[in-house]
């Protein structure tokens, strides 16, 4: 079988107005940052690729984000789809944008101002590490400008098994990470006074 080369992609939405938007991932105290998707549970991606994304903002001296599951909902819904329906991009086939799917979460419920962005990737093999995945995101620009927003404050990772070429492949994996700030919201307002 010819091997296809992992792919990557990135988008960013800035309160209502679209923008389609380098050193290697830190593997130190990521657990698994090395190990191939197969050996890793989902949880396990998750996390490590999660700890790379803060290993990567802590060197540029930025604050850490932290786990949002309404983002990782509309996150893991993407990656399910992608690999179900073959397609690898930021809009389904049915027209359904990252926005839509962030806002059908919940995540936006509320907030007077936002700023959402998203990070797509699929790899198989030696290219399905949390290690491989943070460093080809962090090597191309528009990606890199996602992790590395400093207005970013959470994020939610969803890596499901199976690629958009073969949805089969145990060695292949599908990730998508939604990154989001919120003002007006309890959450937000919450996340002010703790500072």
């Amino acid at each position: 079988m010819p091997r296809v080369p992992p792919l990557i992609a990135a988008a960013l939405l800035v309160i209502g107005s679209a923008l389609v938007s380098a050193a290697p991932a830190a593997a130190s105290n990521c657990v698994g940052a090395d190990a191939e998707a197969e050996a890793l549970s989902q949880t396990q991606l998750e996390s490590t690729i999660t700890c790379l994304i803060n290993k990567e903002r802590s060197k540029a001296g930025l604050r850490s984000v932290r786990s949002s599951g309404s983002l990782r909902q509309a996150a893991l819904g993407h990656s399910q789809d992608m690999v179900q329906d073959g397609y690898f991009e930021h809009t389904s086939p049915g027209g359904q944008t990252f926005i839509d799917r962030i806002t059908k979460s919940g995540y936006l419920r509320g907030a007077r101002r936002w700023l959402v962005g998203e990070n797509l990737f699929w790899g198989s093999g030696s290219q399905s590490t949390p290690e491989a995945m943070v460093d080809r995101w962090m090597r191309s620009p528009p990606h890199r400008a996602n992790l590395l927003r400093a207005r970013f404050r959470e994020v939610g990772v969803a890596a499901v098994r199976g690629t958009p070429v073969n949805a089969s492949d145990d060695n292949g994996v599908t990730v998508s990470s939604e990154f989001g700030f919120r003002t007006g919201t309890r959450v937000a307002r919450a996340v002010r006074r703790n500072r």
